[in-house]
């Protein structure tokens, strides 16, 4: 099966009802072919790559699907990509289209781009009923490649993860089971189309469900506020940035028909899991996931959704906590990195076959295991996973590990800490001191001396930072994710000027 049958299984039962903002199921379908047919006569063949740089819009959804319908694969670029960033894509990818809009061409100037195919003109093509969509085309194998995702590139230039036909269509159908989506469900989303938690996740669930999707062009707290009290509105998907930016707002309010808020693309802190509840009476359910392989856990639908966790392994995928250095089996309640095998993990990477050898560990029982690089503990009381940090953020300090998370869950819990962000910092003694840096909530004078004696109740000495940087925001990439690489290289940068940076 392929995310194709699902979209087309979901439209012969919900037609006439809407699917994406304002276009029914029908529209969606017979604009898609317009499109479809656009592409086609641009040179757009089954096996080909196209870039879809643009900003949530119409156009995006239009020419993803037509892309799919042709048997060419999709690749989203992040529209905060400019020159380098897009170039590599471009290259790596070599792709023969790109999909941009007014707002994003400009950063294709100069550049030796493919040729560019309007967002406005699409959305036009796909208006157009007195236009011919494409003849009915060859379905896609599943194990076709559909998709190209390019990573953060955190440790380097970027990859890109190719997701097959069916690995869409299992990630899609394993969310909908989990979260009990029907086709009564409207999603609200002001997330990035370009990622899997926008794509993967709010959009081909949607389509698959036979329900609604409102998609924001980007996220504005009041705007989305605004959305979650319309009747109808059962569903919301945000990163923890999200969550805190609307708990700021000034006066609470009620959502009356959101049945279900999930937060993913990183750590949701307890502070913000406990203050949403008691203001909105609503238990944010968390999930883990990754380009790679979509979603592997989430809290459970019907509770209990524990704090700080990510719960249990959505249905059909396996994971385990395994030793980084010899592979074995980690007892509960230790901590290893975190395997997961399952029809939703990714085939490789494009074009790369090094990386793909070096992501995977094939144990005993043959069984394929993709090494997510993250560090997880199984708690075996409340019989939930947890994420504790990635592995090569993993700091040793005099001997001991420390995990960042820890301690910032504990940072954040201060008064007057909007978030934080702990990295490790060479040291000759120790190997690495834990260092923190602060967003403070505007306005509020921050004691940082007041904090250390606070974390010294709480956390064992050598987790408490040995350094403590006030700075005016985080770091952050378009999901909300702080980017601890640009604050490693702060610290570089003023080791070697010899200033300190607290």
């Amino acid at each position: 099966m392929t995310l194709l049958d699902l979209f087309d299984a979901a439209r012969a039962e919900c037609g006439s009802t809407l699917a994406v903002n304002d276009v029914s199921y029908d529209d969606l379908a017979a604009g898609t072919m317009r499109v479809a047919q656009g592409l086609i006569e641009r040179g757009l063949r089954a096996g080909d790559r196209i870039a879809l740089f643009c900003e949530n819009r119409l156009a995006f959804v239009y020419v993803y699907l037509a892309a799919l319908r042709i048997g060419a694969i999709a690749v989203p670029a992040n529209v905060l990509y400019r020159s380098s960033d897009l170039t590599h894509v471009l290259t790596d990818a070599d792709v023969s289209l790109v999909l941009a809009s007014a707002e994003t061409a400009i950063h294709l100037d100069g550049l030796d781009a493919p040729p560019i195919v309007a967002a406005e003109d699409v959305e036009a093509w796909a208006r157009d009923a007195s236009t011919a969509g494409a003849q009915p085309l060859r379905r896609p194998e599943p194990e076709a490649p559909a998709l190209i995702v390019y990573t953060s590139g955190t440790t380097g230039r970027s990859k890109g993860a190719v997701l097959t036909h069916a690995n869409l269509a299992v990630i899609a159908t394993q969310l909908v089971t989990a979260w009990r989506w029907t086709a009564r469900d409207t999603l609200a989303i002001a997330l990035p189309l370009f990622h899997v938690h926008g794509l993967c996740s709010a959009l081909n669930g949607t389509l698959t469900a036979g329900g609604r999707l409102l998609i924001h062009k980007r996220f504005e707290a009041k705007a989305m506020l605004v959305t979650l009290q319309q009747p109808g509105v059962t569903m919301f998907f945000g990163v923890p940035t999200m969550y805190v930016r609307l708990l700021e707002l000034p006066d609470p309010v009620d959502f009356p028909t959101l049945r279900v808020c999930v937060s993913g693309s990183a750590a949701l802190s307890t502070e913000v899991f406990e203050r949403f509840a008691a203001r909105y009476g609503i238990t944010i359910l968390e999930r883990y996931g990754a380009t790679e392989f979509g979603f592997a856990l989430t809290n459970r639908f019907g509770g209990p959704r524990v704090a700080g966790s990510v719960g249990v392994p959505f249905p059909g995928v396996r994971v385990r906590v395994a030793s980084a250095t010899d592979g074995e089996a980690v007892e509960s309640g230790g901590v290893g990195e975190l395997l997961v095998s399952g029809p939703n993990v990714f085939s490789g990477y494009w074009r790369n076959p090094g990386a793909t050898a070096a992501a995977f560990v094939v144990d005993g029982d043959a069984t394929r295991w993709y090494r997510s690089g993250d560090l997880a503990t199984y708690d075996a009381q409340q019989q939930v996973y947890r994420i504790v940090g990635r592995l090569k953020e993993l700091i040793i300090s005099g001997g001991f590990n420390v995990y960042p998370l820890e301690v910032e869950s504990e940072i954040d819990r201060f008064p007057g800490v909007r978030a934080s962000a702990v990295v490790g910092a060479p040291d000759p003694a120790r190997g690495e001191n834990v260092v923190a840096f602060i967003e403070a909530e505007p306005g509020v004078p921050f004691d940082a001396a007041k904090l250390d004696a606070w974390l010294r109740t709480r956390l064992a000495s050598f987790k408490v930072p040995k350094h403590t940087s006030v700075i005016e925001a985080l770091p952050r990439n378009a999901l909300g994710k702080v980017e601890k690489s640009k604050l490693r290289a702060l610290i570089e940068a003023h080791a070697e000027s010899s200033t300190s940076i607290c």
